[in-house]
């Protein structure tokens, strides 16, 4: 069984931290500037020029998370690269809209928030190409007010799913909306990471990720403990987003990779290319209707299907295709929101200790 890897930082500044982190990673992060490089220019057609873009990104990030901002170019100085390259990292899903790559969703996360309000239960499959198996991490940041942001991540990049150790978790998952790739915006990835490390509880949350003009769509499915009380909400940014979504009346969030919310589901463009989204999504709400105390073990047995193929929530390549091109589960997330851990096994939910 392959071990994710786990960096804890030693400063809460962030231009040391990214300092820090860049030289600790350094080859890494350069492996996963060119990988994604390769894949631009494939879906481009032509070399596509990221440091332009994310020079871009760079502005909107100042914009949103100024210190983020400063852990980027610190993070730049200890790998020894440009900034405008980690940059157009960051904004990798952005620049892909961009480019109209077109590529399958990923991601498959389940919710749930006890009749009690107790605690909400959450994990997540990370599906995406299978030349990033291992090319990822879990980060732990400790704050100037004491907290820990934790997060898993991939090399160069500032976040995606986590939670802090305010009681504030976050499952991710992409989203295709017909107005995307209309310049960039603020990168979802930042502000996957930036509402970890700023928002004291859910509401706040909410407000966070209201202030943030994407230009790509995401859903960042939150949870929280906050007083011996649980609560869910799923932002689904967007361009004019975001939208928000409650759980419904199992108390339930179930999020694949298609849009929930009415408004935007108008301009979505994923099941009409990818219904794999629509049929992962039904049969995890169709599983889990026959559990009667949903743990995390529990979810893991429910996301532990292989129908579908390679579009199951629990995916695996075709023997012998290309790694740049295909999908596999890297990694299965769960988020313990009341302890303040964060749980990230290399592998689908079929290898699992679990």
């Amino acid at each position: 069984m392959t071990m994710t890897t786990v960096f804890r930082s030693t400063t809460t500044d962030p231009y040391a931290r990214g300092r820090e982190f860049g030289a600790k990673f350094a080859g890494k992060i350069e492996a996963n500037v060119a990988a994604y490089g390769a894949i631009f220019d494939r879906h481009a057609g032509e070399a596509f020029d990221i440091r332009a873009h994310g020079e871009t990104a760079l502005k909107a990030i100042a914009g949103f998370a100024p210190s983020l901002h400063q852990e980027i170019h610190g993070m730049a100085e200890g790998a020894g690269i440009a900034a405008s390259l980690l940059g157009a990292l960051n904004a990798r899903t952005e620049i892909l809209a961009i480019v109209r790559a077109r590529m399958r969703g990923e991601c498959s996360a389940v919710i749930h928030l006890p009749p009690n309000l107790s605690a909400p239960v959450a994990v997540q499959t990370w599906d995406w190409y299978q030349i990033f198996k291992g090319a990822f991490l879990v980060w732990e940041i400790p704050l100037a007010d004491g907290s820990v942001t934790k997060t898993m991540t991939e090399y160069g990049i500032v976040g995606k799913s986590g939670l802090n150790t305010r009681g504030i978790g976050l499952l991710f998952t992409i989203l295709h909306h017909q107005h995307d790739g209309v310049g960039i915006g603020v990168p979802v990835h930042v502000a996957a990471r930036w509402t970890l490390d700023s928002a004291p509880n859910l509401s706040r949350a909410g407000q966070v990720l209201a202030t943030a003009k994407v230009s790509a769509s995401s859903s960042l499915n939150m949870v929280a403990f906050e007083n011996g009380y649980g609560s869910a909400m799923t932002a689904e940014l967007h361009p004019g987003g975001p939208s928000f979504i409650l759980p419904d009346d199992a108390g339930y969030i179930i999020h694949t990779n298609h849009f929930l919310a009415n408004v935007p589901a108008v301009h979505d463009t994923e099941p009409g290319t990818n219904p794999d989204t629509l049929l992962r999504r039904d049969l995890l709400r169709r599983r889990l209707s026959l559990v009667e105390r949903p743990g995390i073990q529990e979810i893991l047995a429910v996301m532990n299907s292989h129908v579908g193929g390679d579009g199951a929530v629990c995916c695996h390549p075709a023997e012998g295709s290309d790694p740049s091109i295909s999908y596999e589960t890297l990694a299965t997330i769960a988020l313990d929101v009341k302890a303040g851990e964060l749980s990230v096994h290399s592998g689908g939910p079929c290898t699992h200790p679990h």
